[in-house]
């Protein structure tokens, strides 16, 4: 059938044996593809070499992420990003789970004006909400923060920049209190959320 079968095998299962324990399968599985690829002729073997040690240098990041991630977050994450159609890598490496609570990135927040960037603020910090417990709802306090740090925050118009989205994106908008989402708002905050993982770099 293949060359060398027996002996590939071998080989494989000892370099398999090098892995730590939780990457083994991955590994294996890696290693074992690429043999049959090199044996079909698929692909060359320094190619092939290649591409199996950035797999397994991606599957390695991964997992050191996920394991930084809380069960429940982790689950909410993966229904997520397969409902927003991208990879769980791009949506994770938007939020920092090396803090508990776990915090956005740093990005580079969409808007033309305050008003806008000040919104998608709101529904960025509602999705964080949405993936820490269930709920899409804002702390008042947070996105105040937030929009500090994406430099616009306005003290004097915060509160009625928040508003002028209140009846489409938010259930309502009071000075010091959550904001909750209203359907069209986390539709909108999903939206955001696509957009921005599908610029991140691969």
């Amino acid at each position: 059938m293949y060359k060398n079968g027996e002996a590939a095998l071998d080989r494989i299962l000892e370099l398999v044996a090098k892995c730590p324990k939780e990457l083994q399968e991955i590994c294996f599985k890696v290693l074992l593809s690429g043999y049959v690829q090199i044996e079909a002729g698929a692909v060359k073997p320094h190619a092939q070499l290649e591409q199996t040690k950035q797999g397994l240098q991606a599957e390695q990041r991964s997992l050191a992420t996920e394991q930084q991630i809380p069960q429940a977050v982790l689950t909410r994450l993966k229904n997520s990003a397969k409902r927003l159609g991208v990879t769980l890598q791009k949506l994770e490496s938007l939020f920092d789970f090396s803090v508990d609570p776990f915090t956005l990135h740093a990005i580079t927040l969409p808007g033309k004006k305050n008003a806008d960037k000040t919104r998608n603020v709101a529904l960025l910090a509602a999705s964080r909400s949405y993936l820490a417990t269930g709920t899409w709802s804002a702390d008042w306090q947070e996105v105040k923060s937030l929009c500090v740090d994406h430099s616009c925050y306005d003290a004097a118009n915060h509160a009625v920049n928040l508003k002028k989205g209140s009846n489409a994106l938010f259930k309502s908008v009071e000075s010091g209190k959550p904001i909750e989402l209203s359907s069209s708002g986390i539709k909108e905050a999903e939206k955001l959320l696509k957009t921005l993982s599908e610029n991140i770099a691969a």
